[in-house]
């Protein structure tokens, strides 16, 4: 179905090797003691992994979407809580600056989003009824509010926060409406007055910092907005579109690391003098998981070249690519599991396990399955 290039094969083999090498001997201990090792970031940068959508113009590699998808594939086979990190600074920030930001921003903060800095996406309030407001004041802005899940929160060297800056009237059937006027700063991580902390142990995607960000009257000077007054919610909407089809990219890698683990598993595993491989039930679980995945990586590609193609279905495609690979990883690491029987079920013994938690996070974060079927069907029914 895809022609893969010298380029896509060569990213590729490149993320597969740095994630065989420095990420998965390190997954299980992770996930065990729920951190994120600063060492694994310093790594990541190293290797060029964190600066793949940023310009090469600004130190990066300036990768394609698909190439990039497919490095996100390969981290999130070894690892989802590492592949998240990598996501969220960015398709979330690193993506949205180099399309939106003023050319001082970009002069001052992608080349160190590139290469030392992480950045995380403030977006979820903590309580929706009282939002994030950000008061202009003396030339600048003070931000206060708190948001809540936020992914590289507590190691963020940067943050790309969303707050409401006033209302906006326009006039819908006409009526005139009245909305919040939503716009977008970047506050540097040691900001006075931002104070962060961890959201505690989770299900699943455990060693990934994900944490609450309170900011109690943040001075932000006003050349950090980002894309202009007003602009939040459109680029919001617009770093959502990556978010998901690197999340899709991520449900593919977590799968097919389910999928290999059963299949080595089925192999070794003997019973009744004969490896349990050799079963028909085993075949058939081993057979629909590697059907789902294969259908979840090529939904997940064709969102991507669509992103790569400026394709204006590409918000569509992305949530329906993020729906069915997160939901396909959860029904192959369920099934890869069963394979392993009572051995799946013991933390640490098999990757099966870690699997089956991180895919079910995957149908939450980036929206859940939910919000990807009302994006789906508004578009389909507004064709």
């Amino acid at each position: 179905m895809f022609d893969v290039s010298d380029a896509q094969k060569s990213v590729r083999a490149w993320a597969r090797e740095f994630a065989e090498r420095e990420v998965a001997p390190r997954a299980a201990a992770m996930d065990a003691a729920g951190e994120f090792p600063r060492e694994l970031v310093g790594l990541m940068f190293d290797a060029g992994l964190m600066g793949m959508l940023v310009p090469a113009a600004h130190g990066g590699r300036g990768a394609r979407t698909l190439e990039y998808a497919t490095a996100v594939e390969e981290l999130a086979r070894a690892d989802a809580s590492t592949a998240l990190v990598m996501c969220i600074h960015s398709s979330l920030v690193t993506a949205l600056l180099a399309e939106f930001a003023s050319d001082a921003i970009k002069a001052r903060w992608l080349g160190r989003l590139a290469t030392r800095s992480v950045g995380a996406f403030a977006l979820t309030e903590d309580d929706p009824s009282s939002p994030t407001r950000a008061e202009e004041r003396d030339g600048g802005f003070v931000v206060t509010g708190s948001k809540s899940y936020i992914t590289n929160g507590p190691i963020a060297d940067v943050v790309l926060v969303f707050a409401v800056t006033g209302r906006i009237e326009t006039e819908k059937d006409g009526k005139r409406v009245s909305r919040d006027e939503v716009s977008a700063f970047l506050v540097d991580g040691g900001a006075t007055g931002l104070s962060r902390s961890s959201v505690g142990p989770k299900l699943g995607l455990s060693a990934a910092p994900v944490g609450r960000l309170r900011f109690d009257g943040v001075r932000v000077p006003a050349d950090r907005m980002v894309g202009g007054r007003g602009a939040g919610f459109a680029m919001a909407m617009k770093a959502l579109d990556g978010g998901r089809i690197a999340a899709a990219a991520m449900g593919v890698g977590i799968a097919q690391a389910a999928l290999d683990g059963a299949k080595a598993y089925a192999k070794a595993r003997v019973t009744q003098g004969q490896p349990i491989a050799k079963h028909q039930a085993v075949q058939f679980m081993i057979a629909e998981a590697a059907t789902r995945l294969e259908a979840a990586r090529a939904l997940a590609y064709h969102a991507a070249l669509a992103a790569d193609r400026g394709d204006a279905a590409v918000t569509e495609l992305a949530a329906q690519a993020k729906l069915f690979a997160s939901e396909a990883a959860s029904f192959a690491a369920s099934r890869c599991l069963q394979v392993h029987g009572g051995a799946g079920v013991v933390r640490g013994l098999h990757a099966a396990e870690r699997c089956f938690r991180d895919a079910r996070v995957l149908e939450i974060i980036e929206g859940t399955s939910e919000i990807q079927k009302l994006v789906v069907a508004g578009h389909e029914l507004r064709r």
